[in-house]
């Protein structure tokens, strides 16, 4: 039986965890640093107990390295846009309360599976002896699994970030344009509370496979942001480029014909996108950027939905 750390604050809040995890894993509790050198195969925590631990987090995530030991972090979902590029980086995986049994089984079941993934490479490797080469094949295997998101399978917040920083350096010495796009599926609470968690979920399953179809370029990359967020990178791209792209997905996520009863825009499912993007400062952060791609969407929000808007890149510059 697999077992599940829990490092939850609230005793209500981690006596109902424990009730409802407890038929299908092993739990582990405790109060001290100390209980992160048990062996366990995911932790589940919260914001309170990730900010505690945080150091000793850090360092048995390096230690258990390769081998993939999952965190997965509970938050309220209002605070979902409160998350910092270092939370998303301490953590595999983010799921919002109020929690939905379903999806939170989906997510721990999603990390497990590369946990046991993880695990059997290492009994292959102490069982075969296996070359350099293929050990360093099947650790990139991995890191693209835990890369990835659990319910879309599309990259991850973490991919996210890693690329971005990647690109506008690069784009920077270049001195050529990149561009972000964030998308937001409109109304998503509605249809969750119309729907149910269960059709939400399949959903954003959609939605992110048709955003990976829709972008083709080897270059480009679509994660998932956070929630019902989408994120796109585009390198090399004009905003005239953006924009096509951001056309091309309205009528893609249209053709997808989802009914939403609940939207307030249509009578099925679609995006609002905000598109930012311009030539990166090397003296400056991506931040920036997704900051005003953000008050794009919020532009396109204000402006009915179901639309996108274009800002250019403009930072404050020190």
């Amino acid at each position: 039986m697999n077992s599940i750390l829990l490092l939850i604050a609230h005793k209500e809040n981690c006596h109902l965890l424990v009730e409802i995890l407890k038929t299908k894993y092993e739990i582990i509790l405790g109060e001290d640093e100390k209980i992160l050198e048990q062996a366990f195969d995911l932790c589940l925590l919260d914001g309170v107990m990730l900010k505690q631990y945080y150091e000793s987090i850090q360092t048995q995530r390096k230690t258990c390295e390769p081998i993939f030991l999952p965190f997965l972090l509970i938050t309220p979902r209002q605070q979902a846009k409160n998350l910092t590029p270092q939370v998303w980086q301490s953590v595999d995986e983010v799921i919002f309360s109020p929690l939905e049994k379903p999806e939170l089984f989906l997510r721990i079941e999603a990390l497990m599976r590369v946990r046991r993934m993880s695990l059997q490479l290492k009994a292959e490797i102490h069982q075969e002896h296996l070359l350099q080469e293929e050990l360093k094949v099947k650790n990139q295997i991995l890191f693209g699994l835990a890369t990835l998101d659990g319910l879309t399978q599309i990259p991850n917040r973490r991919s996210f970030d890693e690329t971005l920083n990647q690109e506008w350096l690069r784009l920077c010495r270049e001195k050529k344009s990149l561009f972000l796009i964030l998308c937001d599926v409109d109304y998503f609470k509605k249809y969750n509370d119309t729907f149910g968690h269960i059709a939400g979920d399949e959903c954003l399953k959609k939605v992110a496979q048709t955003l990976d179809e829709v972008i083709r370029r080897p270059a480009d990359l679509v994660a998932r942001y956070g929630g019902e967020e989408f994120a796109i990178i585009l390198p090399n791209t004009s905003s005239e480029g953006a924009i096509h792209v951001a056309q091309r997905i309205q009528e893609a996520v249209e053709a997808l014909a989802i009914p939403h009863s609940a939207s307030l825009v249509s009578s099925y499912v679609t995006l609002s996108m905000g598109i930012a993007g311009g030539i990166p400062h090397c003296d400056l952060s991506p931040v920036c950027l997704i900051e005003i791609a953000d008050q794009a969407l919020y532009q396109a929000k204000i402006e009915g939905r179901n639309r996108f808007f274009l800002k250019p890149l403009k930072c404050n510059q020190g």
